[in-house]
């Protein structure tokens, strides 16, 4: 089965590489920083490590791949809230704590980020999107320094309501 995947994916990749001008820039690199939250009296770390930062025909991208099954309605968001709390965004979040990471060493103007879905190939790369209402498709895939800054808020207040031991922990309902 695992053959099978990596077959069909090289042949997307072959594909697109036919079609598109696609630099790979890095893989597997690692990344981190410090994040300063108002109301805490210690820097908080955030790290990962990005599976993929190419160039596809002049757009920076930053692709992490899934062996399970994402759909495109888990990396785009509608309500910053949501983004934050809500376990089925866990993937949006994700790509977007890639792209402030990847942004503190690198800054950028815009950046596309994706997951490419090893039990759903034929969707190709799914792109985080912002969305204005739910249903609505118009998207805008672009991460900029407004999209950055807005995540940057949200992440703040929800790691300042972790760190904060006045704060209750609550079970969410799943």
């Amino acid at each position: 089965m695992v053959v099978r995947y990596v077959e069909n994916f090289l042949k997307l990749e072959l594909a697109e590489v036919e079609r598109h001008q696609i630099r790979i820039l890095g893989v597997e690199e690692k990344l981190w920083m410090n994040i300063n939250v108002p109301g805490l009296d210690f820097p908080v770390a955030l790290k990962g490590k990005l599976d993929r930062i190419d160039e596809k025909d002049g757009v920076l991208r930053i692709i992490d791949y899934k062996t399970g099954n994402v759909t495109s309605s888990q990396v785009e968001i509608v309500d910053w809230e949501d983004a934050i709390v809500d376990y089925n965004y866990s993937k949006a979040f994700q790509l977007l704590c890639y792209a402030i990471m990847y942004n503190s060493t690198k800054p950028i103007d815009s950046i596309e980020a994706g997951i490419i879905s090893f039990k759903n190939l034929s969707s190709g790369l799914l792109k985080f999107a912002t969305k204005e209402k739910k249903g609505s498709r118009n998207k805008d895939n672009s991460i900029t320094q407004d999209t950055i800054a807005q995540f940057m808020e949200s992440l703040k207040t929800l790691i300042f309501e972790i760190g904060n031991p006045e704060v209750p922990f609550t079970e969410k309902e799943v």
